[in-house]
């Protein structure tokens, strides 16, 4: 018998993804191509509503958001995502993290600012200051995602990613490339490299697949998540406008420490 999602399901759907064995496909130079893709969001077969990807390009300025709009029985969840990065040395740098959420229960608002000369990270609309130990490599909920297409591209096959959630607190995700497989999607057949999240946990009942097209510079075309084997969503492209990139690649000055502690009033 199939289980029942839940509404905590439906709301981890809010931010996409992702992501691994070893693929043959040869390494290209890394570049983030600007685009909009529109997905569909299915349960078991069923449209349950509409996903967004889009990513704008001002010079070296990029700005990467995330929209959707789900409804199941009487939970409605409305949310979009944005962030605001550079890219240094093929290191995504993300500078604004911003996620608002509408619908059933209370409707939410999260900022989050990083000051990559000062070293420090700020919160909420007030940007009040919260003490971590820095990284320069930290990303946010959603722009660890391009950062896998950037890692793809240069060859990578596994991945490690500090992602900050939505209050500013670092968990590491580890995602590993497992196959290779052609998909019927609404979008069309499109040859796909299949990802998985590796948990920390050998016991988690949680299962995350992703799919993204190497022919589309990496572009993820679904997204499946499930528990105990059970699907909770499946998200799959259905159009998708892609331009090509004019940004320089930029690089660092040196430093003499990537990683330093960092302690607040």
């Amino acid at each position: 018998m199939m289980k029942m999602i839940t509404k905590t399901k439906w709301r981890q759907l809010a931010s996409f993804f992702l992501l691994s064995a070893t693929i043959t496909w040869p390494a290209v130079a890394a570049t983030l191509d600007s685009f909009n893709a529109d997905y569909i969001v299915y349960r078991a077969g069923k449209k349950h509503g509409e996903a967004n990807r889009y990513l704008k390009q001002n010079g070296t300025e990029y700005e990467f958001g995330y929209s959707s709009a789900i409804k199941w029985l009487l939970f409605s969840d409305k949310r979009s995502e944005t962030s605001h990065f550079t890219i240094v040395d093929n290191q995504i740098k993300p500078s604004q993290y911003v996620m608002e959420r509408s619908g059933t229960g209370p409707n939410r608002h999260y900022e989050l600012h990083l000051d990559h000369d000062k070293l420090q990270l700020a919160v909420g609309k007030k940007r009040q200051p919260k003490p971590l130990k820095w990284q320069d490599d930290l990303l946010d909920l959603i722009s660890y995602q391009l950062q896998l297409s950037l890692d793809l591209q240069a060859g990578k096959t596994e991945f490690s990613y500090t992602v900050l959630n939505k209050n500013g607190n670092a968990k590491v995700y580890n995602y590993k490339v497992i196959g290779e497989e052609l998909l019927p999607l609404p979008y069309g057949n499109t040859r796909t490299l299949r990802i998985a999240r590796v948990e920390d946990s050998a016991n988690s009942d949680k299962q995350i697949y992703a799919w993204v097209a190497p022919d589309l510079n990496y572009m993820l075309v679904r997204l499946w998540r499930g528990e105990d084997n059970v699907e909770q969503f499946d998200v799959q492209l259905h159009t998708l406008t892609l331009e090509p990139s004019t940004a320089e690649p930029k690089t660092a000055e040196p430093t003499p420490d990537n990683t330093t502690e960092v302690t607040l009033p």
